[in-house]
C-alpha cells in the first residue's frame, strides 16, 4: 500500500469518533450545562494553544511520522480514559490529553501530503488535499451512522466502540514512510520560528497572510456551529436515534465540496467562493435563529460548505505558499489562533445558550461574523483582484 493510501486510511479511522454526534446529550447525561460543556471545549483549546506550536515545530525538526506515531497513541488512550470518566475534573483530563494528541496529528498529516509533490504539481497536492478530506469525513459520517445505532441501547457501548476505533491509526502509523524533505535547523530555534513569523506576517505576500486570518476566522464560524448543532436538534425535538444520520450528512457534504473545491474554482474562480463563505455564515446563522423545524435543521446544511471550502481552498493556499521546512509549524500557528479565539469566546457562546436563549445567540454570531467578513474576508477577495490584475 502506498504511503498516500495509508495516511488516507489514518485519516479516515482518527475521526472514527462514533461518540461525536452524541456528545453534547452524553456530558449531559453526566449532569453537565451547555456553559461546561463549552468550558471543556474552551480546556480543550488552551490545551492546544500551549502544545499546538511546540508540537508542529517537532514534526518539522524529528518527521511527520514520528509526530502522528505519538498523536495517534495518545488519541487511544485519551478514547479509552473517557469511558472511566464521570466527573467535570475527569472529563477535563480527558480534554487535555486529547489536545496533545490533535496538536501532535495536527498539520503532519497534511504536510506528509504537500512533501510528496513537485513545486509544478499543485493540482495534485490539492487533489491529494480533497482526498484526505474526503477520508476524514468518511470516517467521521460511518462512525457517526453507528453511534447513532449504538447509542439506542447505552452511551457506553458507544464509547467502547470509539475507544476501540481509535487505536487504530496508531497501528497504521506504525507503517507509515518518512517523507524526504528539507529540514530546519535543530540547533536554531528561535531563529527558526522567526524565520516562520516573518514568512507568515512581515513577507510581501498579503495573500498568504490574509489567507492565514480567515483560515482562523472561519473555522471559528463552523466550530461555534457543531457545538450548537446537538443541542439545537434537542431543542428542534429531533429523536437522539437520528443525531448519527445528522452528523453523517453534514459530514458527507463536507467531503462532497472538498472534491469539488478543484472543479468549482476552475469553474466559479476562487473569488466567488471565497463570497460564499460570507454567504453561508449568513443564511446558516439567521436561518437556524429565525426558522424552527425541519427548515431550521436544513438551514444548518451552509455550514460544511463554509468548512469544504475552508479546509480545501484556503488550506491549499496556505499550504502552497509555504515552505516545506516549516510547514507543519505554520500549520500549526493557524490551529493555535483558532483555538485561542475558542478558548476566549467558546465559553461566553455557551453562557448565552444558557441564559440568553438559542435564538438570541445565533443571530448574535450571525451578526459577528457578518461584522467581520467585511473586516477580513473582503481584503482577501481585494488582494486576490489585485494579484490577477
Amino acid at each position: 500500500m502506498s504511503n498516500h493510501n495509508k495516511i488516507f486510511l489514518f485519516s479516515f479511522f482518527r475521526m472514527s469518533m462514533a461518540i461525536i454526534p452524541v456528545m453534547v446529550p452524553f456530558f449531559q447525561s453526566l449532569g453537565l450545562s451547555m456553559t461546561q460543556v463549552f468550558q471543556l471545549q474552551a480546556i480543550f483549546g488552551i490545551g492546544i494553544l500551549l502544545l499546538e506550536i511546540p508540537t508542529g515545530y517537532i514534526a518539522d525538526l524529528f518527521g511527520r511520522k514520528k509526530a502522528l506515531i505519538l498523536g495517534s497513541f495518545f488519541a487511544g488512550v485519551g478514547f479509552t480514559y473517557l469511558i472511566f470518566a464521570h466527573s467535570f475534573i475527569q472529563l477535563a483530563i480527558y480534554e487535555l490529553i486529547l489536545s496533545l494528541a490533535f496538536s501532535l496529528i495536527s498539520g503532519s498529516d497534511v504536510s506528509l501530503i504537500y512533501d510528496s509533490y513537485r513545486s509544478d504539481e499543485r493540482h495534485l497536492a490539492t487533489r491529494g488535499l480533497a482526498n484526505l478530506q474526503m477520508a476524514m469525513v468518511l470516517g467521521e459520517a460511518s462512525s457517526s451512522i453507528l453511534g447513532g445505532i449504538l447509542v439506542m441501547w447505552s452511551f457506553d457501548y458507544v464509547l467502547w466502540a470509539t475507544a476501540i476505533g481509535l487505536w487504530m491509526p496508531f497501528f497504521i502509523s506504525l507503517t507509515l514512510e518518512e517523507t524526504q524533505t528539507e529540514v530546519m535547523d535543530r540547533h536554531t530555534h528561535w531563529q527558526n520560528f522567526k524565520e516562520m513569523f516573518i514568512h507568515v506576517f512581515r513577507s510581501d505576500d498579503h495573500i498568504l497572510r490574509l489567507t492565514f486570518i480567515n483560515m482562523v476566522m472561519w473555522s471559528l464560524a463552523t466550530y461555534f456551529a457543531v457545538w450548537i448543532y446537538q443541542k439545537y436538534w434537542e431543542v428542534q425535538g429531533v429523536e437522539l436515534r437520528y443525531f448519527g444520520i445528522l452528523w453523517a450528512i453534514h459530514s458527507l457534504l463536507v467531503g462532497l465540496i472538498g472534491k469539488l473545491i478543484y472543479r468549482l474554482e476552475q469553474f466559479l474562480g476562487a473569488i466567488t467562493l471565497l463570497w460564499g463563505l460570507s454567504l453561508c455564515a449568513f443564511f446558516g446563522y439567521f436561518g437556524m435563529g429565525m426558522a424552527s423545524g425541519f427548515i431550521g435543521v436544513a438551514c444548518a446544511l451552509f455550514f460544511p460548505f463554509i468548512r469544504g471550502i475552508t479546509q480545501v481552498l484556503l488550506r491549499d493556499a496556505l499550504n502552497w505558499r509555504t515552505p516545506a521546512k516549516f510547514r507543519s509549524t505554520v500549520n500549526s500557528a493557524q490551529s493555535f489562533c483558532f483555538r485561542l479565539g475558542f478558548a476566549l469566546f467558546g465559553p461566553l457562546v455557551g453562557y448565552s445558550l444558557d441564559h440568553g436563549g438559542m435564538r438570541t445567540t445565533l443571530n448574535v454570531l450571525g451578526l459577528v461574523f457578518g461584522v467581520l467578513a467585511i473586516l477580513v474576508l473582503r481584503p482577501l477577495i481585494r488582494a486576490l483582484r489585485n494579484s490577477q490584475g
